[in-house]
């Protein structure tokens, strides 16, 4: 029977500097020549994500994006997007600007604009986050159709006020956006849409009889372990994690290797 593996992409696949682990690509290669289907399940827009893999030169069938809320195919193809109307992301900025150690995000579909005490910010050509000269954040959001997805963190790394703001989403705009904590950052997206829900859609629109395997190493995740046939995370990270997957192995090439039986 035909397989998919889902696969997360920071801190699972790569970091800043690179590829976590050279034999995973090589294993994402065997694993679509043996006919089975690969995809990316990120909280990553797509603007960042494709950047990260074109540099790596990863191939891939699907990208499932900002936690479920969008997903395209190796062609550029939209498959599925769920998006925050202007009116409910606008609102949820203007609360988050009340906080002056966060750092916001916002992606549109076309483009990452960040905010930062007073500084507009946005990626250069090799992913890098550079000050800009052609943007204001302030001027930018309240003209944004609708946004893909809004994260934030805080610039000492703590988690406190994402917290508040997680709640905040949750008890004003739950049926629209929902707040999802990923290490040190909150992705904001819209409702009932996490890498779980991603994995459920994709499946369904190709072929409900896929074994579907997914494998990811943070608290956004489990929502795959959750959804997919098999959860897979790995032997480092902590038992509120790995208790909700099925596996635990050293690397992805690990878990590929079993799809294939090699």
């Amino acid at each position: 029977m035909k397989k998919i593996l889902f696969s997360d992409m920071d801190g699972t696949i790569m970091n800043q500097d690179g590829l976590l682990y050279d034999k995973d690509k090589e294993m994402i290669e065997k694993l679509r020549a043996s006919g089975h289907l690969f995809a990316f399940n990120t909280g990553r827009n797509y603007e960042e994500a494709i950047k990260a893999i074109r540099q790596l030169d990863l191939k891939y069938d699907y990208l499932v994006l900002n936690n479920g809320a969008q997903i395209i195919d190796d062609q550029g193809q939209e498959l599925f997007k769920k998006v925050i109307s202007n009116q409910i992301g606008s609102k949820i900025i203007e609360h988050c600007l009340n906080y002056p150690d966060l750092w916001l995000y916002f992606y549109d579909g076309q483009k990452t604009l960040a905010y930062f005490q007073g500084v507009t910010y946005e990626y250069d050509h090799n992913g890098k986050i550079i000050e800009s000269n052609d943007y204001n954040f302030l001027k930018e959001y309240p003209l944004v159709k609708e946004f893909d997805i809004i994260a934030l963190h805080q610039d000492d790394q703590n988690i406190d006020n994402l917290l508040k703001i997680q709640n905040y989403i949750k008890e004003n705009y739950d049926f629209e956006a929902h707040g999802t904590l990923n290490t040190i950052y909150l992705d904001i997206t819209p409702s009932n849409c996490t890498k779980g829900t991603g994995i459920e859609t994709l499946v369904n629109l190709l072929d409900d009889k896929l074994i579907s395997y997914a494998i990811g190493d943070s608290y956004n995740d489990i929502s795959m372990f959750e959804s997919a046939t098999w959860g897979y995370t790995f032997n480092h990270v902590e038992d509120d994690i790995c208790k909700h997957a099925d596996k635990q192995v050293e690397h992805v090439a690990d878990l590929i290797a079993e799809m294939i039986n090699i």
